[in-house]
């Protein structure tokens, strides 16, 4: 991420804490003068290990390179305390973001880059959903697209979430000045990743129960599943489990199927 040396002496907090998924470049006049990153204790070790050179003669080498990526891995894989940020500071970053960023109830949540598993299944997807919603007032779409949705009742948070793949309908009269989609998605479906199963089991589960989404799919590429939650009056009204070959069918779009195994 690049920022201008003015919004660092305005925000620095925010930048503080962003440092923390990633390295943070601040410009003056258009040129990169200092990079803001996080301090580990393996920043620590390395410090320690040139004063152990000299006073030892202690080969440094022997100790691991800070690596500022592994920090946002270890944030997302290990579910740790997550940045915490108002919407219009998380607007302002992720406008100028590298990484894909989620921001649910207040937190941030970085995406990892999914792996051929993952992508088989948004591609074979998206194809037959293409094809289904052929002729119908509805269309496919997949990530990266931001989806803005309020919970019920509760406007203290703005949600932004990217699922893998979503089906909308009348899209154009949902969509602003910006070209951005402020409507609420009839299905929506996420593509389990290592690491990435709590956030799309619960935490998105809730959120889209909640936000007026119709339905869900969970799919789990490595163990050839998937779960299906039919949403109404904001709440989980019905389920279904599919399994290895199994043919898995939209419940509110009859003959809308997939098979995750093939």
């Amino acid at each position: 991420m690049k920022v201008t040396s003015t919004d660092i002496k305005n925000s620095f907090g925010k930048y503080l804490r962003l440092c923390s998924t990633e390295p943070v470049y601040i410009t003056k006049n258009g040129e990169i003068i200092a990079k803001l990153l996080n301090h580990t204790k393996e920043d620590e070790i390395i410090e320690n290990s040139a004063n152990l050179r000299q006073v030892f003669d202690v080969d440094a080498s022997m100790y691991k390179a800070y690596d500022p990526g592994r920090v946002a891995e270890a944030m997302e894989v290990y579910n740790l305390s997550r940045v915490q940020m108002t919407y219009e500071e998380f607007k302002n970053m992720n406008e100028e973001a590298n990484n894909r960023y989620e921001y649910i109830d207040g937190e941030v949540y970085m995406l990892g880059s999914p792996n051929v598993y993952h992508q088989r299944i948004v591609s074979r997807f998206h194809i037959e959903t293409d094809r289904y919603l052929t002729g119908k007032p509805c269309d496919v779409f997949v990530s990266p697209f931001d989806v803005t949705l309020l919970r019920r009742g509760n406007n203290k948070f703005t949600n932004i979430v990217q699922p893998d793949l979503l089906v909308i309908c009348n899209w154009k009269e949902d969509t602003n000045e910006s070209g951005r989609y402020m409507g609420i998605p009839r299905l929506l479906v996420e593509v389990l990743s290592p690491g990435n199963t709590v956030k799309e089991m619960f935490t998105k589960l809730d959120l889209y129960r909640d936000s007026g989404v119709e339905e869900y799919w969970v799919i789990d590429p490595l163990r050839g599943n998937a779960i299906l939650y039919r949403f109404k009056d904001y709440d989980i009204v019905e389920t279904k489990a599919f399994n290895g070959n199994d043919q898995c069918e939209s419940m509110i779009y009859p003959g809308l199927t997939f098979r995750v195994n093939e």
